[in-house]
Protein backbone atom coordinates (compact mmCIF):
# COMPACT_ATOMS: atom_id res chain seq x y z
CA UNK A 1 0.00 0.00 0.00
CA UNK A 2 1.48 3.49 -0.93
CA UNK A 3 1.93 6.44 1.51
CA UNK A 4 -0.89 7.79 -0.03
CA UNK A 5 -3.23 5.20 0.03
CA UNK A 6 -2.31 5.10 3.79
CA UNK A 7 -2.83 8.83 4.34
CA UNK A 8 -6.07 9.00 2.77
CA UNK A 9 -7.37 6.04 4.67
CA UNK A 10 -6.10 7.45 7.88
CA UNK A 11 -8.17 10.82 7.03
CA UNK A 12 -11.04 9.07 5.84
CA UNK A 13 -14.56 9.88 7.95
CA UNK A 14 -15.54 7.20 10.58
CA UNK A 15 -11.85 6.19 11.29
CA UNK A 16 -11.24 8.11 14.34
CA UNK A 17 -8.32 10.31 13.36
CA UNK A 18 -11.11 12.63 10.88
CA UNK A 19 -13.33 12.75 14.52
CA UNK A 20 -10.04 14.12 16.36
CA UNK A 21 -9.23 16.74 13.44
CA UNK A 22 -13.03 17.45 13.69
CA UNK A 23 -12.35 18.34 16.99
CA UNK A 24 -9.35 19.81 17.09
CA UNK A 25 -11.15 22.09 14.61
CA UNK A 26 -13.60 23.95 17.16
CA UNK A 27 -10.85 23.62 19.95
CA UNK A 28 -9.02 25.85 17.50
CA UNK A 29 -11.84 27.93 16.16
CA UNK A 30 -13.01 28.28 19.81
CA UNK A 31 -9.83 29.77 20.57
CA UNK A 32 -9.70 32.09 17.82
CA UNK A 33 -12.98 33.44 18.74
CA UNK A 34 -11.93 33.80 22.16
CA UNK A 35 -8.37 35.70 21.29
CA UNK A 36 -10.12 38.12 18.85
CA UNK A 37 -12.56 39.22 21.71
CA UNK A 38 -10.24 39.85 24.35
CA UNK A 39 -6.92 41.41 22.12
CA UNK A 40 -8.67 42.57 18.97
CA UNK A 41 -12.43 43.74 19.97
CA UNK A 42 -11.65 47.16 18.17
CA UNK A 43 -9.36 45.87 15.33
CA UNK A 44 -10.90 45.46 12.15
CA UNK A 45 -8.71 42.34 10.20
CA UNK A 46 -8.06 44.18 6.73
CA UNK A 47 -5.01 41.82 5.78
CA UNK A 48 -7.38 38.48 6.71
CA UNK A 49 -9.91 40.28 4.24
CA UNK A 50 -7.42 40.11 1.66
CA UNK A 51 -6.30 36.50 2.43
CA UNK A 52 -10.17 35.50 1.92
CA UNK A 53 -10.22 37.32 -1.50
CA UNK A 54 -7.18 35.65 -2.93
CA UNK A 55 -8.01 32.21 -1.57
CA UNK A 56 -11.90 32.66 -2.92
CA UNK A 57 -10.06 33.23 -6.29
CA UNK A 58 -7.86 30.22 -6.23
CA UNK A 59 -10.65 28.51 -4.99
CA UNK A 60 -13.16 28.65 -7.69
CA UNK A 61 -10.30 27.92 -10.31
CA UNK A 62 -9.29 24.49 -7.99
CA UNK A 63 -13.05 23.61 -8.33
CA UNK A 64 -13.05 23.90 -12.07
CA UNK A 65 -10.15 22.01 -11.77
CA UNK A 66 -11.42 18.85 -9.75
CA UNK A 67 -14.95 18.85 -11.76
CA UNK A 68 -13.00 18.56 -15.45
CA UNK A 69 -10.65 15.90 -13.65
CA UNK A 70 -13.59 13.99 -12.13
CA UNK A 71 -15.94 14.06 -15.12
CA UNK A 72 -12.94 12.16 -17.06
CA UNK A 73 -12.83 9.92 -14.15
CA UNK A 74 -16.10 8.94 -14.21
CA UNK A 75 -16.65 8.68 -17.82
CA UNK A 76 -13.80 6.32 -17.41
CA UNK A 77 -15.94 4.04 -14.85
CA UNK A 78 -18.73 4.77 -17.30
CA UNK A 79 -16.51 2.85 -20.48
CA UNK A 80 -15.35 0.39 -18.00
CA UNK A 81 -18.50 -0.52 -16.68
CA UNK A 82 -20.18 -0.79 -20.26
CA UNK A 83 -17.09 -2.92 -21.13
CA UNK A 84 -18.42 -5.42 -18.15
CA UNK A 85 -22.26 -5.60 -19.31
CA UNK A 86 -21.61 -5.87 -22.95
CA UNK A 87 -18.79 -8.40 -22.26
CA UNK A 88 -21.16 -10.56 -20.15
CA UNK A 89 -23.61 -9.82 -23.01
CA UNK A 90 -21.74 -11.20 -25.64
CA UNK A 91 -20.96 -14.35 -23.75
CA UNK A 92 -24.63 -14.58 -23.14
CA UNK A 93 -25.63 -14.26 -26.83
CA UNK A 94 -22.89 -17.01 -27.49
CA UNK A 95 -23.50 -19.41 -25.15
CA UNK A 96 -27.53 -19.36 -26.58
CA UNK A 97 -27.19 -19.01 -29.94
CA UNK A 98 -24.39 -20.75 -31.35
CA UNK A 99 -23.86 -24.75 -30.98
CA UNK A 100 -19.90 -25.01 -29.87
CA UNK A 101 -18.92 -27.41 -27.81
CA UNK A 102 -16.95 -26.46 -24.45
CA UNK A 103 -13.64 -26.20 -26.45
CA UNK A 104 -14.65 -23.58 -28.10
CA UNK A 105 -16.26 -22.03 -26.10
CA UNK A 106 -13.46 -21.89 -23.94
CA UNK A 107 -11.09 -20.39 -26.82
CA UNK A 108 -13.25 -17.66 -27.17
CA UNK A 109 -13.93 -16.99 -23.60
CA UNK A 110 -10.18 -16.81 -23.38
CA UNK A 111 -9.99 -13.91 -26.21
CA UNK A 112 -12.75 -12.08 -24.45
CA UNK A 113 -10.85 -12.31 -21.16
CA UNK A 114 -7.36 -11.13 -22.54
CA UNK A 115 -9.01 -8.67 -24.72
CA UNK A 116 -9.74 -6.70 -20.80
CA UNK A 117 -6.02 -7.21 -19.85
CA UNK A 118 -4.51 -6.21 -22.90
CA UNK A 119 -6.46 -2.91 -23.01
CA UNK A 120 -5.83 -2.50 -19.38
CA UNK A 121 -2.06 -2.83 -20.16
CA UNK A 122 -2.37 -0.62 -23.30
CA UNK A 123 -3.90 2.15 -20.86
CA UNK A 124 -1.12 2.48 -18.68
CA UNK A 125 1.50 2.08 -21.35
CA UNK A 126 2.37 -1.21 -20.05
CA UNK A 127 3.63 -4.90 -21.48
CA UNK A 128 2.10 -8.30 -20.55
CA UNK A 129 5.14 -10.74 -22.25
CA UNK A 130 3.21 -13.46 -21.04
CA UNK A 131 -0.01 -12.80 -22.71
CA UNK A 132 1.91 -12.43 -25.91
CA UNK A 133 3.95 -15.54 -25.46
CA UNK A 134 0.57 -17.55 -24.46
CA UNK A 135 -1.41 -16.30 -27.07
CA UNK A 136 1.18 -16.28 -29.79
CA UNK A 137 0.62 -13.19 -31.00
CA UNK A 138 3.05 -12.28 -34.01
CA UNK A 139 5.62 -10.16 -33.37
CA UNK A 140 4.38 -7.38 -35.22
CA UNK A 141 1.19 -6.69 -33.23
CA UNK A 142 1.66 -3.85 -31.29
CA UNK A 143 -1.81 -2.89 -30.40
CA UNK A 144 -3.17 -5.69 -28.64
CA UNK A 145 -6.82 -5.28 -27.98
CA UNK A 146 -7.26 -4.89 -31.59
CA UNK A 147 -5.57 -8.00 -32.34
CA UNK A 148 -8.05 -9.69 -30.04
CA UNK A 149 -11.14 -7.92 -31.16
CA UNK A 150 -10.09 -8.86 -34.60
CA UNK A 151 -9.91 -12.79 -33.45
CA UNK A 152 -13.08 -12.95 -31.77
CA UNK A 153 -14.33 -11.05 -34.96
CA UNK A 154 -13.26 -14.45 -36.62
CA UNK A 155 -15.10 -16.45 -34.55
CA UNK A 156 -18.37 -15.16 -35.03
CA UNK A 157 -17.70 -14.68 -39.00
CA UNK A 158 -16.74 -18.30 -38.99
CA UNK A 159 -19.79 -19.55 -37.28
CA UNK A 160 -21.96 -17.69 -39.38
CA UNK A 161 -20.27 -19.48 -42.56
CA UNK A 162 -20.88 -22.69 -41.26
CA UNK A 163 -24.43 -22.03 -40.70
CA UNK A 164 -24.05 -21.86 -36.84
CA UNK A 165 -25.95 -18.62 -37.02
CA UNK A 166 -27.98 -16.65 -39.08
CA UNK A 167 -27.09 -13.36 -40.07
CA UNK A 168 -29.86 -11.72 -37.70
CA UNK A 169 -27.89 -13.39 -35.01
CA UNK A 170 -24.87 -12.29 -36.22
CA UNK A 171 -26.20 -9.22 -35.72
CA UNK A 172 -27.26 -9.12 -32.27
CA UNK A 173 -23.98 -10.99 -31.39
CA UNK A 174 -22.22 -7.57 -33.17
CA UNK A 175 -24.04 -5.07 -31.27
CA UNK A 176 -21.43 -6.35 -28.58
CA UNK A 177 -18.69 -7.00 -30.44
CA UNK A 178 -18.62 -4.36 -31.89
CA UNK A 179 -18.65 -2.21 -28.20
CA UNK A 180 -14.82 -3.59 -27.59
CA UNK A 181 -13.55 -1.42 -29.97
CA UNK A 182 -15.63 1.55 -29.37
CA UNK A 183 -14.62 1.47 -25.24
CA UNK A 184 -11.06 1.17 -26.41
CA UNK A 185 -11.41 4.50 -28.32
CA UNK A 186 -13.52 6.06 -25.76
CA UNK A 187 -10.56 5.15 -23.47
CA UNK A 188 -7.27 6.22 -25.60
CA UNK A 189 -9.43 9.40 -25.85
CA UNK A 190 -9.58 10.59 -22.44
CA UNK A 191 -5.54 9.24 -22.21
CA UNK A 192 -5.04 11.86 -25.07
CA UNK A 193 -6.81 14.84 -24.39
CA UNK A 194 -5.40 15.61 -20.63
CA UNK A 195 -6.46 19.24 -19.12
CA UNK A 196 -4.15 22.28 -20.86
CA UNK A 197 -0.95 22.30 -19.81
CA UNK A 198 -1.55 25.62 -20.29
CA UNK A 199 -4.14 26.26 -17.69
CA UNK A 200 -2.23 23.69 -15.14
CA UNK A 201 0.38 26.19 -15.52
CA UNK A 202 -1.40 29.22 -14.88
CA UNK A 203 -3.13 27.66 -11.23
CA UNK A 204 0.02 26.24 -10.05
CA UNK A 205 1.45 29.75 -10.39
CA UNK A 206 -1.55 31.25 -9.15
CA UNK A 207 -1.65 29.03 -5.86
CA UNK A 208 2.29 29.53 -5.36
CA UNK A 209 2.19 33.31 -5.15
CA UNK A 210 -1.23 32.59 -3.09
CA UNK A 211 0.81 30.57 -0.23
CA UNK A 212 3.88 32.53 -0.35
CA UNK A 213 1.68 35.95 0.43
CA UNK A 214 -0.62 34.28 2.86
CA UNK A 215 2.32 34.39 5.97
CA UNK A 216 2.86 38.24 4.79
CA UNK A 217 -0.79 38.92 5.13
CA UNK A 218 -1.60 37.01 8.43
CA UNK A 219 1.48 37.39 10.53
CA UNK A 220 0.25 41.45 11.79
CA UNK A 221 -2.58 40.07 12.64
CA UNK A 222 -2.41 36.33 13.81
CA UNK A 223 1.90 37.04 15.05
CA UNK A 224 2.46 33.21 15.70
CA UNK A 225 -0.53 31.75 14.98
CA UNK A 226 -0.09 32.34 11.00
CA UNK A 227 1.62 29.00 11.24
CA UNK A 228 -1.73 27.34 12.02
CA UNK A 229 -3.79 29.26 9.26
CA UNK A 230 -1.20 28.81 6.93
CA UNK A 231 -0.75 25.01 7.18
CA UNK A 232 -4.20 24.89 7.09
CA UNK A 233 -4.59 26.81 3.83
CA UNK A 234 -2.16 24.60 2.20
CA UNK A 235 -3.36 21.69 3.12
CA UNK A 236 -6.52 21.74 1.23
CA UNK A 237 -5.33 23.84 -1.56
CA UNK A 238 -2.78 22.00 -2.47
CA UNK A 239 -4.69 18.23 -1.26
CA UNK A 240 -7.40 19.31 -4.28
CA UNK A 241 -4.56 19.77 -6.57
CA UNK A 242 -2.74 16.70 -5.86
CA UNK A 243 -6.46 15.10 -6.30
CA UNK A 244 -7.41 16.57 -8.91
CA UNK A 245 -3.52 16.03 -11.07
CA UNK A 246 -4.29 12.07 -9.43
CA UNK A 247 -7.84 11.43 -11.02
CA UNK A 248 -7.64 12.98 -13.99
CA UNK A 249 -5.40 10.15 -15.15
CA UNK A 250 -7.63 7.28 -14.50
CA UNK A 251 -5.84 4.31 -16.10
CA UNK A 252 -3.07 3.68 -13.23
CA UNK A 253 -2.44 2.27 -10.19
CA UNK A 254 -2.98 4.96 -7.58
CA UNK A 255 -5.39 4.49 -5.10
CA UNK A 256 -7.78 6.98 -6.38
CA UNK A 257 -7.91 5.54 -10.39
CA UNK A 258 -9.84 3.02 -11.38
CA UNK A 259 -9.46 -0.47 -9.70
CA UNK A 260 -8.72 -1.83 -13.58
CA UNK A 261 -7.47 -5.39 -12.21
CA UNK A 262 -10.47 -6.03 -10.26
CA UNK A 263 -12.32 -4.92 -13.15
CA UNK A 264 -11.06 -7.67 -15.28
CA UNK A 265 -11.33 -10.25 -12.38
CA UNK A 266 -14.88 -9.54 -12.51
CA UNK A 267 -14.98 -10.27 -16.24
CA UNK A 268 -13.30 -13.46 -16.42
CA UNK A 269 -15.35 -14.89 -14.02
CA UNK A 270 -17.89 -13.73 -15.73
CA UNK A 271 -17.25 -15.23 -19.03
CA UNK A 272 -15.96 -18.39 -17.05
CA UNK A 273 -19.77 -18.72 -15.45
CA UNK A 274 -21.37 -18.41 -18.42
CA UNK A 275 -19.39 -20.18 -21.03
CA UNK A 276 -18.87 -22.88 -18.32
CA UNK A 277 -15.49 -23.08 -18.90
CA UNK A 278 -12.08 -22.66 -17.33
CA UNK A 279 -9.77 -19.96 -18.72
Amino acid sequence: MTRLSRFIRFLAPGQSAFWLLMLFMVIYTSCVVWFDDHYFPAKKIVEADAVLYTSSIIGLLLIFRNNSAYERWWEARKLWGQLVNDTRNLCIKVDTYVDIDSVEKSQFGLILSNFNISLMHHLRGTVDGALRKCMEVPDDVQHLPLYFSRRAYEYIERWRQEGKIDSFKQMQIDNHARAFMDICGASERILASPISGSYKLILWIGIAINLLLIPWMLVPTLDQYTVVAVVLNSYFMLSLEFLAEEVERPFGTLPNELPLERICQTISLSIKEVLKTDL
